[in-house]
């Protein structure tokens, strides 16, 4: 695996799958999986990752920097103490992963799926998660207060000590089949 002009190359099957202390900035990703990848105190600025597979994959210490990560694959992952910023996940699909001590920070999470996910300690912060699945995700603790949340899909059990506005909760009732008039 090499760097070109800012463009990841992978030349050959037998690349490291290790990565750790390295700074991805401006880089393109071109048609490239990271499957199975331990990324460790890594920090993905000004990225283009678009359509990439980063499924079973580790991040650790992580930070994502106005990065595009449209329609990526997390399946599976691990996402610990990593910081997430200025960045588009949209259609991207982290399912079955284990996110812990994270930040989302001012990230679209829009159509997202974050459904069976173990959320521990985990911040969102101003980030859209407009019809995000979160199906089968315990939400006990999280705050939501500062995100958008509309048309989000989730389980009535998995509400059980949700953090939201009063605006939101009125939007969350109607899961519940409350009407307010």
């Amino acid at each position: 695996m090499q760097i070109e002009e800012n463009i990841l190359v992978i030349k050959d099957e037998n690349y490291e799958k290790d990565i750790q202390n390295y700074h991805f900035k401006n880089c393109k990703c071109i048609e490239e999986k990271f499957e199975k990848f331990y990324f460790t105190n890594v920090i993905f600025e000004d990225c283009d990752f678009s359509n990439t597979n980063f499924s079973e994959s580790n991040f650790v210490s992580c930070s994502f920097i106005n990065c595009k990560c449209i329609g990526c694959n997390f399946i599976n992952s691990s996402i610990y103490k990593t910081k997430i910023t200025h960045s588009n996940f949209e259609y991207s699909n982290l399912s079955n992963s284990s996110i812990k001590e994270t930040d989302f920070e001012e990230v679209n999470l829009s159509l997202t799926s974050l459904g069976e996910c173990k959320l521990k300690l985990v911040k969102f912060i101003d980030t859209n998660l407009y019809k995000a699945q979160l199906f089968r995700t315990n939400l006990k603790d999280i705050d939501f207060r500062t995100c958008n949340i509309e048309g989000i899909i989730v389980g009535q059990e998995d509400l059980k000590g949700m953090i939201v506005n009063d605006f939101q909760a009125v939007e969350l009732s109607k899961l519940l089949g409350i009407i307010i008039k």
